[in-house]
């Protein structure tokens, strides 16, 4: 069976995207006043996609060289992820929060680990905004938002499936409002004109935030908390199955072999004639005299 292995390269790659991710995300927060505004960002964003896709790459490559070099590894990712931006061209009509798209995410996470969760979600989200022509400058957000599910879907792995299925169903709730947060930060700085909320720059880091999130309540908490009920009940409808079936074809360990299967180190030819003389030398040294067979 093929497994998923988050070993250290995949996951200093993880830790390093998410870093970086979380740092951008959270700029206007913690460095308001130096924040880009919203041309700004629009003209940074085809250098954000390039850089992102990079360190996406990066941790791909880090999660096969844990597996042992199988491309294998992939079907997983690239199902999870086809199906996911499926279910987002088919079935999500955008904007009331009715988005049943990070479910996935965050099981392939907990079946397949970390690394690979994130790059489902990540690769669900950027296939999806091709094929429907949205690439613009929410997608960096949205990418690494997606991306984030699958990573919190990690820390479920080492679960139970009907343990890890049922924490899942209940992280939804924190996840969706964070989600909301997280993708009305990315033109949050253009609203400066809003009456609750509005982005101030040269705001210390907390004063930012709280205004982020009165900012949040006032605009798009209903939407969170449906997004976040939407995505519990796909997961309490199709997770438990969907995460045993996911578990049970490539993320269970590879079976070890016993140390009696172990073949013999290979001895070469020459090392073999040596250990005969060897033995013909203590043998002729120990033949016994006379007197000791007498």
């Amino acid at each position: 069976m093929t497994r998923l292995l988050a070993a250290w390269r995949s996951r200093s790659a993880l830790l390093t995207l998410g870093v970086l991710g979380v740092g951008w995300l959270a700029w206007p927060i913690w460095s308001s006043f130096t924040a880009p505004g919203r041309d700004a960002l629009q003209a940074e964003t085809p250098f954000l996609l390039a850089a992102l896709l990079s360190l996406l790459a990066v941790l791909a490559t880090s999660i096969w060289l844990d597996a042992g070099r199988r491309a294998s590894v992939f079907g997983p990712v690239l199902l999870v992820a086809l199906v996911d931006a499926l279910v987002r061209m088919l079935l999500s009509p955008g904007g009331s929060g009715i988005e049943p798209v990070y479910a996935l995410p965050l099981l392939a996470g907990a079946a397949l680990g970390a690394p690979a969760g994130f790059l489902t979600g990540a690769l669900a989200a950027l296939a999806s905004s091709v094929a429907m022509g949205l690439v613009d400058t929410p997608l960096v957000g949205q990418i690494l938002v997606w991306g984030m599910w699958g990573a919190v879907g990690g820390f479920l792995r080492l679960l139970r499936p009907v343990v890890a299925w049922m924490v899942a169903v209940l992280a939804c709730l924190p996840l969706g409002v964070l989600t909301g947060m997280a993708l009305n930060i990315t033109g949050w700085t253009g609203e400066r004109d809003a009456t609750t909320g509005g982005f101030l720059p040269g705001l210390p880091p907390l004063e930012a935030l709280q205004r982020l999130v009165d900012y949040t309540l006032a605009t798009s908490v209903a939407f969170d908390l449906t997004r976040a009920a939407v995505n519990a009940l796909v997961i309490l409808a199709v997770g438990l199955p969907v995460l045993r079936a996911l578990r049970h074809t490539h993320g269970a360990p590879a079976p070890v072999p016993p140390a009696s299967a172990t073949p013999p180190p290979d001895v070469a030819p020459a090392a073999l004639s040596r250990r005969h003389r060897s033995d013909t030398l203590t043998t002729l040294w120990n033949t016994p005299t006379t007197q000791e067979i007498e």
